[in-house]
C-alpha cells in the first residue's frame, strides 16, 4: 500500500506562497499586522491549495490520541442515520472515546467546513457519509492522516481507496418489486427521491431487473421522483393514482409518508385499492393500520461494523482498506393483497 502523505504545515503554505512561515501565521491567524491585500491573497490561496487546516492533528504530540471519533453524516433527521449514529456512539464510548456528531444537510461545501473544523480539534478518526456522495472533502482526512471509514454513501473503485461500510441499495428495490410480482402485481410504479446519488439509482435499478425478470417490457416500467419531502410524496401520490398502477414501492419513507397522507385524503385504501412495500422502517410506521410490508435496512449491523472498522484504523492507519456489503429483510405486513396474475 502506498505510504500516506504526511501532514501539511505552515512551512509548506509558505513555501508555495514564497513568503515566510511568519507571515503566513499572521494572515491564518487574523492578526492585526500590515500586509499587502496581494500577499493575502496568495498566502490564502496556497493555503486552500494544498489543503492546509489551521492546528492540524498532526500539530499534536506524536502517538498521542485525543479520544475523540467524529461521525459526518448528510441527513441527521432521517432515522436511518440517526439509529446507526446512536449505535456508533455506544460502542465508541465502551472503547473509551468520545464522539462528535455533525449533519453535512447534504451540502458539499458545509462537510468541507465540518471536517476542517474537526481536524483541527485533532479528532483521532471519522466517519463519514458524504453529502451527495461526493469524494473531493475524503482528500483532507488524507492528507492528515485522519483515519476514516465511508458509510453507506459509495464512489467508484472503493476497495482501491476507501474504508466502506454499506448495504446493497441494489437489493432492496429488488426484493420489494419481487415481492408485489410475488403477489400477482403487474402494474408496479417506483416512487422515490429525485437525486443525483448513485444509491438512489442503484435501488431503481433492484425495480427494473425485477420487472425485466418477470418479463415484463419497458414499457410497464413506471418510475416517479421528487423532493426528498412529504409534499414530493404527495404529489407523486396524485400521479400514482393518475396511472392506474396496482401496487408501488416506496424508495424512501419520507417521501412516502406524503403519499399515504394523500391515499387517506381522498380515501384510497390499502391494501384493497393499492399495495405497496417501502424501503425503510421509520418509528411512524407502527401507528399504521393495515399493517406496512417494509424493507429492513440493517442499520444496526453496518454501524457496528464501521465502529468497530474505524478503531481498528485508529490502532492500525496504514491498514489495507476494507468494504462490507450488508443485505436487507423484508417484514411482511398487510399492505400487499395478492391478486390474479
Amino acid at each position: 500500500m502506498t505510504k500516506a502523505k504526511r501532514s501539511v504545515t505552515i512551512k509548506d503554505v509558505a513555501a508555495r506562497a514564497g513568503t515566510s512561515a511568519a507571515t503566513v501565521s499572521y494572515v491564518l491567524s487574523n492578526r492585526q499586522r500590515y500586509l499587502r491585500q496581494e500577499l493575502r491573497e496568495r498566502v490564502l490561496r496556497a493555503a486552500a491549495e494544498i489543503g492546509y487546516v489551521k492546528n492540524a492533528a498532526a500539530s499534536s504530540i506524536k502517538g498521542q490520541r485525543r479520544g475523540i471519533l467524529a461521525v459526518v453524516v448528510a441527513q441527521f433527521g432521517n432515522t436511518f442515520f440517526t439509529r446507526m449514529c446512536v449505535e456508533i456512539v455506544s460502542i465508541a464510548r465502551q472503547e473509551g472515546f468520545v464522539v462528535s456528531l455533525c449533519n453535512s444537510d447534504e451540502d458539499p461545501q458545509q462537510e468541507r467546513v465540518i471536517i476542517e473544523r474537526l481536524i483541527s480539534q485533532q479528532i483521532d478518526g471519522c466517519i463519514l457519509s458524504p453529502a451527495l456522495s461526493r469524494e473531493e472533502n475524503t482528500e483532507l482526512l488524507r492528507r492528515h492522516r485522519i483515519p476514516y471509514v465511508i458509510l453507506e454513501r459509495s464512489f467508484p473503485n472503493m476497495e482501491e481507496t476507501h474504508n466502506f461500510v454499506g448495504h446493497s441499495n441494489f437489493q432492496t428495490g429488488y426484493l420489494a418489486t419481487r415481492h408485489l410480482l410475488a403477489a400477482g402485481h403487474r402494474r408496479i410504479a417506483y416512487s422515490g427521491w429525485d437525486s443525483p446519488i448513485p444509491n438512489v439509482g442503484d435501488r431503481i435499478d433492484g425495480y427494473r431487473t425485477a420487472l425485466r425478470e418477470f418479463g415484463l417490457p419497458e414499457s410497464r416500467q413506471i418510475v416517479l421522483l421528487d423532493e426528498l419531502s412529504e409534499a414530493g410524496g404527495y404529489r407523486m401520490a396524485g400521479q400514482l393514482l393518475q396511472a392506474g398502477v396496482s401496487a408501488v414501492v416506496f424508495g424512501h419513507h419520507e417521501t412516502a409518508k406524503g403519499s399515504l397522507l394523500c391515499f387517506q385524503d381522498r380515501g384510497i385504501r390499502w391494501p384493497d385499492d393499492i399495495s405497496f412495500v417501502m424501503i425503510g422502517t421509520p418509528d411512524w410506521i407502527g401507528v399504521l393500520r393495515p399493517k406496512v410490508t417494509c424493507i429492513l435496512r440493517p442499520e444496526h449491523r453496518m454501524a457496528a461494523a464501521a465502529a468497530n472498522l474505524l478503531l481498528s484504523r485508529v490502532e492500525d492507519p496504514d491498514a489495507p482498506p476494507a468494504q462490507q456489503l450488508f443485505e436487507s429483510t423484508l417484514l411482511d405486513g398487510d399492505s400487499v393483497r395478492a391478486i390474479a396474475g
